[in-house]
Order: structure tokens, then sequence, then C-alpha cells
């Protein structure tokens, strides 16, 4: 009955908007529409920029060019997983991790393999499992362990004891990561035309975003100005994979961890070159060794 009564508070409060065009994109009734903002976000956006991590870093210097591909997308060059579920457990930024990790083990050695973000929540001792995380922690824990897969370390959804097998391991090792950024212990806005150079240099990059709107996405653009989406807001990991055209309206191709039952088959698409909802304020990728 509780939840009804939020779903229904809900409805009313979006019911000028659900299924209506806002701008390039539609609210609709969502797996999410009867929770309150407030759950939504203790629940799904437990990015934690409360303690970012002071840690040395590679800056990203990334090659400008003059001859960028009009539409580029990871998924279609076979650099992208299918698209998981994080469940009720706070592990965006468990998924965010290793989706970036299996784009680059994709472009090394010609082969995809689902990597396991459940081994990140159980035995990450710099994150905090379901309560959140930061993929810079994640990176930084793996330089002295290693990752295993989805088959033979499943995701649960909730933590569980490490059962982390060295045995099991896959071939490579992060030596660090990589992010585009003003220091080791802040972030800037980056020029949306360099995140795209360094996506098409490097691979799926992990970033963060304020995802409080996406609680209704159904599908399109989202366009938001900031006082509807606070750029400075991030509590949400996901993954750039490509980019795109509609008519004239450019945008961010987005991976999500909402399962392929949310959104655009559990995408969603962000307008480009607006830094909407904070897209260009978190860019980073791992450093590997194969």
């Amino acid at each position: 009955m509780a939840r009804y009564v939020i779903f229904k508070k809900n409805y009313e409060k979006y019911a000028l908007t659900l299924g209506l065009s806002r701008n390039s994109w539609k609210r609709g009734i969502t797996k999410f529409s009867d929770m309150t903002i407030q759950e939504f976000r203790k629940t799904y956006l437990t990015l934690d920029f409360t303690a970012l991590a002071k840690i040395s870093y590679n800056e990203v210097t990334v090659t400008p060019s003059n001859d960028l591909p009009e539409t580029f997308n990871w998924k279609d060059k076979g650099a992208v997983s299918s698209v998981k579920n994080q469940g009720s457990c706070g592990s965006c930024w468990a998924f965010a991790t290793v989706a970036n990790l299996e784009g680059l083990y994709y472009l090394n050695k010609n082969e995809m393999i689902d990597m396991s973000p459940q081994l990140l929540v159980d035995c990450d001792t710099l994150d905090s499992a379901c309560q959140g995380g930061l993929m810079e922690y994640s990176f930084t824990w793996l330089q002295s362990n290693c990752m295993e897969s989805e088959k033979d370390y499943p995701y649960k959804g909730y933590k569980t004891a490490c059962k982390l097998d060295k045995e099991k391991c896959l071939d490579f090792k992060v030596t660090g990561y990589k992010k585009l950024g003003s220091s080791t212990e802040t972030w800037s806005p980056v020029d949306e035309k360099e995140i795209k150079e360094f996506l098409v240099q490097t691979g799926p990059l992990a970033i963060a975003v304020n995802a409080d709107l996406l609680q209704y996405y159904s599908e399109g653009i989202v366009d938001a100005d900031k006082t509807e989406c606070d750029p400075e807001g991030l509590n949400h990991a996901v993954t750039i994979v490509g980019y795109g055209k509609e008519k004239d309206t450019e945008y961010w191709i987005v991976k999500n961890s909402w399962g392929e039952d949310w959104g655009e088959e559990g995408y969603f698409r962000m307008k480009y070159g607006d830094c909407v909802c904070g897209i260009c304020e978190y860019i980073t990728s791992a450093l590997v060794e194969f």
C-alpha cells in the first residue's frame, strides 16, 4: 500500500509530462516510479565523492583531431558487453569500473569477457560495497589485486565474503588510472570534444553524472539546464561508449547498470556540448598491462 501511495504521488506530480517530449526526451513510468527521490538516491545513486581519492594518476593529454567520425559507438565494434543490473545494491561504481576494463581487454585481446563487479563489491577494501564507491579507488585496489570473470565470480547484488581466487585471475594487470581533469584532488569541466578524442583513442570510459532525472527516463536525448540538473551534483557512475547525432542534436551514448528493461534497452542518451547533468566533469580509464 505504501508503494502505491508513493507511486500515485509521483504519477500526479509528473502526469503532465509522462509520455510526452521534454525537449528531446521523454519521461515514463519506470521500475523506480514507486520510490521517493530520497529512496532512489540512497539505493542507486551512491557514487562516493565525499572522500575523493587523493592519489597519483596519469593526467590525460589527448591528441587533437580534426578527423573524428561524425558518429562512433564502441558497442558496434564489439568492445561493450551486455547491459547488467546492479539491483538494489549501490554498486554502480563497480559496474563502471568493470565496463571500462572489459573494453580495454577487448581492444588488446580481441575477446570480450564479462568481468565481475561482485568481486569488487566483496573484496575491494577501499570502497563501501553496496553503500557506494568510486572508480579511482577500485582501480587503485586492483593494482595490488586482480580481476576474475563474471562466470567464475557471479553477481549476487549484496556483499558476501571475499572469495578471490588468484588461480582464476584474468591475464592483465591494472597499473593505475588516467583521467581528464585538473589535479589529483579536484576535477574540472572538460571540453567535450576532448572527451570524444579520449573515447575514440582509449575505449569505453568510466564517468560520473547527476542521475536524478533518470528515475523517470523513458527514451530520447536528455537535455536539461543547470536548474533542472545540477552538473556538480554527481551521484552515479556509468560508461560512455559512443556518440551520435539525431537531426541537429548531437548526443552521448551511455551504458547504465539498471538492466535492459530500463531506458533504451539499458542505455540512455545525453545531449552533447552543454555538460548536461555534469557529463563533462569526471572522465576516467584504467591503465593496464597485458
